[in-house]
């Protein structure tokens, strides 16, 4: 059998669940299927005998146990699975826990502070219908002050959510914490100088390169940081959007002086090219 001769999508979903079991737990039964998608015995059957037309070579039953376990000598995969789909499934407890984890595949680290779901809903609302927003919004400096912005995209740098917006005060694109929006209200429509087109550091990508950090070379294998963070012939080169180079270089605790003057052994990345950060702003770790 051939899966394209196979359209229906609740069958396909139920295809690749059995190979997601195949790969990430070893083995299913009969009973994976039913408890999951709400179907009879007959038809997990099915299911199970459609997967091995289509690859018998990636399953054998264990008449022992009564189940299908991975065939590790021939395992190929049918259903193409992109590892950020693996680690998302991973990290989710109902995913996890349908496969036997007690918790999560994965454990993540909490954050200290999620935003508001109305807040979020307000920003999403404002940026499909590309309209501006008026927020109450708390900042060290100032406390906390009305402004109107246009959001364009919401983001997140591994710690906290951002929005990216244009302040009509300020009249210029910034970033602003989500978690310090605490009130919202709708605003207007966007005139086109407020639109994500005009926010040049934000469609302006970059070229990062990445160099093993001169202190690490001298003290510690090199070759594993290399490997860490997959550089070919010691570089390796990440794109990114400018407005958001200082989140990816903070969070990867990226050395970004010229001399490679940082000396803690947190930074074990040095930027090689840091005059590409110039004309960028932000914070960045070794430069003042």
């Amino acid at each position: 059998m051939n899966k394209k001769h196979i359209r229906n999508q609740n069958v396909i979903d139920r295809l690749w669940y059995i190979e997601w079991l195949l790969m990430f737990k070893g083995w299913l039964s009969r009973s994976e299927l039913t408890e999951k998608f709400g179907i009879q015995e007959a038809a997990a059957t099915r299911d199970i005998r459609r997967y091995r037309d289509l690859a018998d070579h990636n399953l054998r039953l264990n008449h022992s146990v009564k189940r299908y376990e991975i065939n590790l000598d021939t395992f190929e995969t049918t259903y193409p699975l992109r590892v950020e789909t693996a680690l998302s499934r991973l990290r989710s407890p109902e995913t996890s826990q349908a496969m036997g984890y007690e918790t999560t595949g994965i454990e993540t680290i909490p954050r200290l502070h999620n935003p508001n779901i109305e807040v979020l809903a307000a920003l999403s609302r404002a940026i499909l219908n590309k309209e501006s927003l008026f927020i109450n919004y708390q900042s060290v400096e100032n406390g906390t002050s009305t402004k109107e912005i246009a959001p364009h995209t919401m983001f997140d740098s591994g710690i906290k959510t951002y929005v990216r917006c244009f302040d009509f005060e300020k009249e210029k694109f910034i970033d602003l914490a989500i978690n310090r929006i605490s009130k919202t209200s709708q605003g207007k429509l966007l005139p086109d100088h407020a639109s994500k087109n005009n926010d040049e550091m934000w469609n302006r990508i970059i070229q990062l390169e990445l160099t093993v950090h001169p202190m690490v070379g001298k003290i510690r294998n090199k070759k594993t940081i290399e490997d860490d963070f997959q550089m070919t012939n010691g570089v390796r080169k990440v794109s990114v959007r400018a407005a958001l180079a200082q989140y990816w270089l903070q969070r990867w605790n990226v050395d970004c002086s010229k001399d490679a003057s940082l000396k803690d052994k947190i930074y074990q990345i040095h930027l090689r090219n840091n005059n590409v950060l110039d004309s960028v702003n932000g914070f960045f770790p070794g430069r003042s």
